[in-house]
């Protein structure tokens, strides 16, 4: 099952997609598809930035609608007064640098989000550490990956080579750090899809579920995220002013909306997923089960940017990574540096282009990571 999940995300991601380097249309669909995409997807854009808006008015009322229009408030409702838990599963020490603990937090009634923490092994007491939280994307193992914690020398080798053990690069660095089993998207989390309705790819099994329940799995998974933090910022060693949030792909994407709706994350680097919602054709770049009903009447990726300011923000994309449009891409990003240029923080956001595909590019993260803090 995991195997056909997998094959079939794959197909969908890149079945009609050409290099973000070639001059050709990102897709093409025939007129009477096209013209009928442009009428239907021309939302009103309610909370479009707008420099003749009060900016904090607009980032309260826009947020506000935004958690609304996801279903965080519906989850936030129905689970007031639940007491999530943590309960330790083991512990382990890296190469005696560093100790690895596996825990399951329950963020509601029966949903225990697998998670590691990393800590750095020789600190001193007194320091206060940075935070790094990094959720995946489609990757059954992610949490595994992103913490180093490997199931085999295979799984090793691929991670490595491409860099993805974010959260063990973080620790390294002494840094706190958490991993967390993206729900849905982890096997561990999975939403099953019996008899195969839903394409066998249980990530839109969660989208149905969710969509006839009035949330997303956005909302399940900001949630979850933010759950943890709860639980994480309780930790006197962390620098509550130094947290940080990345993750590539669909981690990417939760920490874009994370981020725009916690105030808490003070530097977000979303790794190749920060685009607009959909191509100027029309496409729709990400994947079903980071659908938000109506989202394009509400505003788009650049609202999403104006949400994050005045907090750092790094938008990294792979020139080579099939998934995304260069020219989509950039538009978006020259938007979120206009609201930046505005608030007269310039500084502050960056977008740049990696040399390779769809990847961490940690040699343009850390920097940025290693700026933020000192300022």
């Amino acid at each position: 099952m995991y195997k056909v999940y997998l094959l079939s995300i794959n197909l969908l991601c890149l079945s009609i997609t050409l290099s973000p380097s070639q001059s050709n249309p990102f897709v093409e669909y025939p007129d009477k598809t096209s013209k009928y995409l442009k009428r239907i997807q021309n939302g009103k854009a309610k909370y479009k930035y707008n420099t003749n808006n009060n900016f904090n008015q607009w980032q309260a009322e826009a947020r506000k609608e935004l958690s609304k229009i996801i279903g965080l408030d519906k989850i936030s409702k129905e689970l007031q007064g639940f007491k999530p838990s943590v309960i330790k599963i083991k512990e382990a020490t890296i190469d005696d640098k560093y100790i690895r603990t596996l825990y399951h937090i329950e963020t509601e009634p029966g949903i225990k989000v697998p998670f590691y923490r990393l800590v750095p092994k020789n600190r001193l007491p007194i320091d206060k550490l940075p935070l790094l939280l990094s959720p995946h994307g489609h990757d059954l193992n992610g949490f595994h990956s992103y913490a180093g914690a490997y199931i085999n020398k295979a799984h090793r080798d691929k991670i490595i080579g491409r860099k993805g053990n974010i959260a063990e690069q973080a620790v390294l660095k002494g840094m706190i750090a958490i991993a967390p089993a993206t729900r849905g998207l982890a096997k561990e989390t999975l939403v099953p899809d019996p008899k195969g309705r839903h394409g066998n790819r249980p990530c839109r099994a969660q989208l149905m579920h969710c969509l006839i329940s009035g949330r997303t799995p956005t909302a399940e998974r900001v949630w979850d995220m933010q759950k943890l933090l709860d639980w994480a910022l309780a930790d006197t060693r962390i620098d509550q002013e130094k947290i940080i949030m990345t993750g590539n792909s669909g981690g990417g994407v939760l920490t874009a909306y994370t981020s725009a709706l916690d105030e808490r994350i003070k530097i977000s680097l979303p790794s190749c997923s920060f685009t607009s919602i959909t191509s100027t054709n029309g496409y729709i770049f990400h994947c079903d089960c980071c659908a938000i009903p109506s989202i394009k009447e509400w505003g788009d990726f650049s609202e999403l940017g104006g949400l994050i300011a005045p907090r750092r923000l790094l938008i990294v994309h792979g020139i080579k990574d099939g998934l995304h449009n260069k020219i989509d891409v950039e538009r978006t990003s020259n938007a979120i540096k206009a609201i930046y240029s505005d608030l007269k923080i310039s500084d502050r956001m960056s977008m740049t282009w990696g040399n390779s595909g769809h990847q961490f590019y940690p040699k343009i993260m850390w920097p940025f990571i290693k700026k933020a803090l000192r300022q």
